[in-house]
């Protein structure tokens, strides 16, 4: 599959570097590069318009009191109640992903969903608004969990700048069956573990919003999100100072590039009968296999959310997570339409720091 604007050779030499570092400056990058400041400043310039070059903070939301809740809801036939779910989630300020299949492994309707809760009533408030669709007279099956470990994977070693070099057959079957040998000692770069914190202060919480958006944002940024939400910001050095200590305790920074020739999506989801399978950790540590990943894992369910060429055959890659998986797992993957709802911690800061919950009316609407 190749891209719409190619990469040319200097791109891809600075974003390899970057995928290595992610949190190198352009500085460092020039002296690692052998070129000069103005000229990574250029092409880094040109990234970011042409392919949405982006450093992004993953998030550990449980230092900063929140929970990061993930899950599916299927449905076979033609039962409107899926979309009375959907209709619920787009209501709900806290929801922060909502992805609606295109197809299935399952041939069954699907839709993928996450939301960030304070850690407060409203916590139990959502898992008792998403229980009325489990029972009479929705019914409806709906898998949710909270999140443990969170990665983002990217691997331009497959790709050449115009085209990706992926196996999704014997050679992915090969990397994940020895890994899984190693499950107790593999590293999991760029994994975090999400903490359980319960408490949390309005600054810190828009702080690590913008560093989740931005890894490299700046005082004078944050000041002006400060006062863009009626809040009067600390003094700069402050700032800069809370800037170091969130990107230090909360945050791991990733690459993110778009416009890159992955343009089918597609969601493995995983639902094991023990608690913390292996082949969760698996993923975690070989997610880079692939050429761009997420995964998101809790206590029984784990997602692996691809980017891909088309040329990838998704019901053969699902047979190999399937057979590796074994009997105790179940698997769906579904090729994802374009999210209904795609939104950072940033859009919600309102709602958490408030009091209120949203959406919370009768889904029988």
């Amino acid at each position: 599959m190749t891209t719409s604007k190619p990469l040319g050779r200097s791109e891809l030499r600075l974003l390899n570097r970057l995928a290595i570092a992610p949190s190198m400056r352009q500085s460092t990058l020039a002296r690692e590069l052998d070129v000069t400041r103005s000229a990574v400043n250029q092409l880094w310039t040109k990234l970011e318009y042409e392919h949405g070059l982006a450093i992004r903070g993953n998030i550990d939301y449980g230092q900063i009191g929140l929970r990061l809740l993930f899950g599916w809801a299927q449905t076979s036939g033609m039962s409107d109640v899926l979309t009375k779910f959907s209709r619920w989630l787009q209501s709900n300020a806290f929801v922060t992903r909502l992805t609606k299949s295109m197809m299935s492994s399952t041939l069954e309707d699907m839709i993928y969903f996450e939301a960030i809760i304070p850690v407060d009533d409203r916590y139990s408030w959502f898992h008792k608004q998403v229980e009325r669709f489990r029972k009479k007279p929705y019914q409806l099956n709906i898998e949710l969990d909270e999140a443990l470990s969170t990665s983002h994977h990217m691997n331009l070693a497959l790709f050449n700048g115009n085209t990706w070099t992926f196996s999704h057959d014997f050679r992915l079957l090969a990397t994940i069956d020895a890994a899984k040998d190693y499950v107790d000692i593999l590293p999991s770069v760029g994994t975090v573990e999400q903490s359980k914190g319960d408490t949390f202060s309005t600054e810190d919480l828009l702080t690590t919003a913008a560093i989740e958006s931005n890894y490299y944002v700046t005082a004078t940024e944050l000041a002006d999100r400060f006062s863009n939400l009626g809040i009067k910001p600390s003094a700069g050095r402050t700032l800069r100072r809370k800037i170091a200590r969130m990107r230090r305790t909360v945050s791991i920074p990733y690459v993110d590039l778009q416009n890159i020739g992955l343009s089918q999506k597609l969601i493995v989801s995983i639902k094991t009968e023990s608690e913390k399978s292996p082949l969760s950790r698996v993923l975690h540590a070989q997610a880079s296999t692939f050429p761009k990943a997420r995964v998101v894992s809790g206590t029984s369910l784990t997602i692996l959310d691809l980017e891909a060429p088309r040329t990838v055959d998704w019901l053969t890659m699902t047979q190999i997570l399937t057979d590796q998986a074994g009997k105790t797992s179940e698997i769906c993957t579904f090729i994802a339409d374009r999210n209904e709802i795609g939104k950072r911690l940033e859009s919600v800061v309102s709602s958490i720091t408030s009091r209120m919950p949203s959406g919370d009316h009768d889904p029988r609407r």
